[in-house]
């Protein structure tokens, strides 16, 4: 019960913060400048959510093929939906369905999700902001609060880079989304893998940055 009770305030917090991410921006020219460590950090997780785990109401996404694409017409609501928050997702034929958010659109790929520099978002490694250079490296010396020891250890441990963007809801030059992979359970969001945390304290790293 408690854990259900954490995802979903896990899920409550993404939505009422309007993260509604998008990872398919252009980027953003930043100053190569080192920042010291600093505390106050929001931290929140993204993935790619798996239509095998989705079983709502079809919907039909055959009027919102973007130009040149066929996908298939129908998928799961509730997965159209993630997609529409995650940018892409894994259908049950084995390739991906994103979701165009500048076009507003859905186009399929045989390719897995890609970041702002069409690079491969990588698990554990992928960070999405909009406030530091692409290729800055990421430490997280402390976790702030709503992390289980184990989660926490294991985000301090990664080795967190910036290669990827998203909008709404990283306004906050203090917000880090990270990027945890595939989905592989139904109830993810009730993991402690999915979280929200405030209050991080942060390192970041940019590669040939002056101090």
């Amino acid at each position: 019960m408690l854990r259900l009770a954490g995802g979903l305030l896990a899920a409550l917090a993404l939505l009422g913060a309007g993260l509604q991410l998008d990872h398919r921006l252009n980027t953003i020219d930043l100053p190569h400048v080192n920042r010291p460590t600093q505390d106050g950090y929001t931290l929140t997780v993204y993935f790619t959510p798996s239509q095998a785990h989705y079983h709502g109401p079809e919907r039909n996404i055959h009027d919102r093929a973007c130009p040149g694409q066929n996908p298939p017409d129908t998928f799961p609501a509730d997965f159209l939906d993630r997609v529409g928050l995650e940018g892409f997702g894994k259908t049950v034929h084995g390739d991906y369905l994103g979701w165009d958010f500048t076009q507003h659109c859905y186009f399929s790929t045989s390719t897995p999700p890609v970041g702002s520099h069409e690079n491969p978002l990588v698990p554990w490694q992928s960070v999405a902001a909009n406030h530091l250079s692409p290729g800055s490296r990421i430490r997280v010396l402390d976790c702030g609060q709503g992390l289980s020891p184990d989660t926490c250890s294991r985000v301090k441990s990664a080795n967190w880079h910036v290669d990827d963007l998203c909008s709404i809801g990283c306004d906050d030059a203090k917000h880090l989304d990270l990027y945890i992979g595939e989905q592989t359970r139904a109830d993810l969001e009730d993991q402690d893998s999915y979280f929200v945390t405030t209050n991080a304290r942060v390192l970041a790293e940019i590669p040939g940055a002056a101090n």
